[in-house]
């Protein structure tokens, strides 16, 4: 029976929907709930160790993308419902509980309700569907591809089923309970056997999230959300592709070809040292792979160990960061004798530090050379010259191999300290605007861009802003960042900004970058945000609004798993982006002290 509100019994009492007609949307144990019709999309995305697949709501599949694949895309599927021969009204209600790598469909028309549970399985290629009604009856149910699928194979568990190609679909036949898999370009019997151990995979998949324990820090039904999807997008970005790479993707659009990049992974792996470093570890081995010889890092290695887009100058520093965490969270100093290519870990730590270190002029500080060189984290920017968030990094990891190197080396880790006190100096001599309370992005010797960019906060992140300019900076990012605070901009409350005020000059970027509020110039990068909220926290500041805000602006507009960089008025990033996971590192280390030394491990 329907109720004032347009919402069943099944459903549970609801508020009204917004003036743009959009599902009631909540929070229950780590899961995001979504109450509306039948015919209303809502866009998943999910991942395996092969598939990217974006389930859309209503039991159909709005996008597959088979990894390493070119040709291994589906664009469009739909299911397709019928009892005793009629189509199940498009209107009728529905629940939509989406979690992990799964998304569970209820619907119900009159005196029939209907459960469609998807799902992808971490180390398979295949997408796993269990239809059930709540009553016997003749049920049909029809997986409509919606295009030629040379390659498609499928087992069915139904009393009657078959493909046919002409119409690019299967057909169920059943009376109460069907179960579906299907893949692409797999071995013939491979889906016979998945459909055999169908209970298994279902388990492992409603386990995997239900074995996340959520700190008490995260005490709302939103944070428990938000905790949960962070921890999982991490999770379903790891792939293993051969014997030897084994690392965290970017996202759901970095996997043709499957590469991981030295930044990205190294945010990524931040939420996963209390639960499984053993990734970590993998992590770090893959990306010593696409060190080339001379010491240059590329942005990322590629599933076959190759550089992919040579020589940036955040990449050594991210290597060096991610084998110093690795060892001060784990205590595990076995990783720096992990030979690859014929040096270890701790050679090529000092082999990538050095060669970049070749780039200092008098200063101590890092010089990007070049009128038009974008190799750093802002790759549609063209920062060169003294570019502050290089310089922190730079300095983080002299700090950090200071630190493994004095296991080893008294002299040399003397050396790498001496160089982090004149570039932590340096920084704070030349980069620091003390009229404007904050560092400025970069400048050479034409050219100065004073605008406050927020990956300026790892100066808080790693201690080399003292006291004073760390709340100087901190009040900053608040005033001129956060869209709350930031009048001057027309765009309205939507998040942290990751730069203000906008970029000047006329060719010192490009593409999305180009416009204003997009991209580097503007846009809002949730794992920027987590940082700068994690930041707020170490210092005693309420940071709900920089770790919450873009949670929450992706649930209002329909992106329920985390964007890469989100604008109000321009077009969104990818989902399923594997660096927003960082959100959770704010929940886990309650005291705000992760980039503090862990006395326990270096006094041994």
């Amino acid at each position: 029976m329907i109720n004032a509100t347009g919402v069943s019994a099944l459903c549970g009492e609801a508020p009204k929907r917004d003036r743009e007609g959009n599902m009631k949307k909540f929070f229950r144990n780590g899961s995001i709930v979504l109450v509306g019709k039948y015919h209303e999309e809502a866009l998943y995305d999910v991942s395996s160790n092969g598939l990217c697949v974006t389930f859309d709501g209503r039991g159909g599949i709005a996008n597959l993308i088979a990894c390493n694949h070119s040709d291994g895309y589906v664009r469009r599927s739909f299911l397709n419902l019928f009892v005793d021969g009629k189509r199940l009204d498009p209107f009728c209600e529905k629940r939509v509980k989406l979690v992990g790598r799964c998304q569970k469909l209820l619907l119900k028309d009159g005196d029939v309700k209907i459960s469609v549970f998807q799902f992808v399985a971490a180390n398979e290629n295949a997408v796993f569907y269990e239809i059930t009604a709540n009553k016997a009856g003749q049920y049909e149910f029809v997986l409509d591809l919606g295009q030629a699928t040379e390659g498609f194979r499928y087992a069915a568990g139904a009393a009657a089923h078959r493909y046919v190609p002409e119409n690019a679909a299967v057909y169920l036949r059943t009376s109460k309970t069907a179960r579906l898999v299907f893949a692409y370009d797999t071995e013939e019997t491979y889906c016979e056997k998945l459909l055999s151990r169908f209970a298994a995979y279902k388990a492992q998949v409603v386990d995997e999230y239900e074995k996340i324990v959520i700190p008490r820090t995260a005490k709302t039904e939103k944070e428990k959300a938000l905790y949960l999807s962070s921890v999982l997008c991490a999770l379903e970005n790891y792939k293993e592709y051969g014997e030897n790479f084994k690392g965290f993707v970017a996202g759901v659009d970095r996997v043709n070809p499957i590469r991981t990049y030295f930044r990205d992974s190294y945010w990524t792996a931040l939420c996963l040292y209390g639960r499984r470093p053993d990734l970590i570890k993998n992590q770090i081995v893959t990306l010593s792979h696409g060190i080339e010889e001379n010491g240059d890092c590329s942005s990322a290695v590629t599933c076959r160990l190759h550089p992919y887009w040579r020589n940036h100058f955040d990449s050594p520093s991210y290597y060096v960061l991610a084998v110093y965490d690795y060892i001060n969270r784990t205590g595990d100093f076995s990783i720096l004798d992990v030979s690859v290519n014929g040096k270890t870990v701790y050679q090529l730590c000092l082999l990538v530090l050095d060669k970049l270190s070749g780039y200092e002029d008098e200063t101590g500080l890092v010089v990007k050379s070049g009128q038009y060189n974008k190799r750093d984290w802002a790759d549609e920017v063209n920062r060169t010259g003294y570019v502050t968030y290089v310089e922190l990094l730079y300095a983080r990891a002299l700090e950090c191999l200071s630190r493994i190197a004095l296991t080893r080396d008294k002299t040399r880790a003397d050396r790498y300290h001496q160089m982090f006190v004149r570039t932590k100096n340096a920084i704070n001599m030349l980069l620091w605007d003390d009229e404007k309370g904050y560092y400025i992005n970069y400048k050479n010797d034409d050219f100065v861009e004073d605008n406050l960019s927020i990956d300026t906060i790892l100066a808080v992140l790693f201690g080399i802003a003292d006291e004073t300019k760390t709340e100087r900076l901190l009040d900053a990012v608040s005033a001129l960042l956060e869209t709350r605070n930031n009048k001057v901009q027309k765009a309205g409350d939507f998040g942290v900004m990751c730069v203000w005020p906008f970029y000047r000059g006329i060719d010192r970027f490009l593409n999305r970058s180009s416009q204003v509020y997009d991209y580097h110039n503007g846009a809002v990068w949730p794992y920027w945000s987590a940082l700068v909220a994690y930041a707020q926290k170490m210092h005693g500041r309420d940071c709900t609004y920089a770790l919450t805000s873009s949670f929450d602006w992706g649930i209002r507009h329909g992106h329920y798993t985390p964007i890469n960089y989100y604008s109000p008025i321009n077009p969104v990033g990818s989902s399923l982006h594997a660096w927003n996971s960082v959100a959770a590192l704010v929940y886990d280390w309650e005291k705000g002290d992760f980039f503090k030394e862990n006395e326990a491990v270096w006094t041994k």
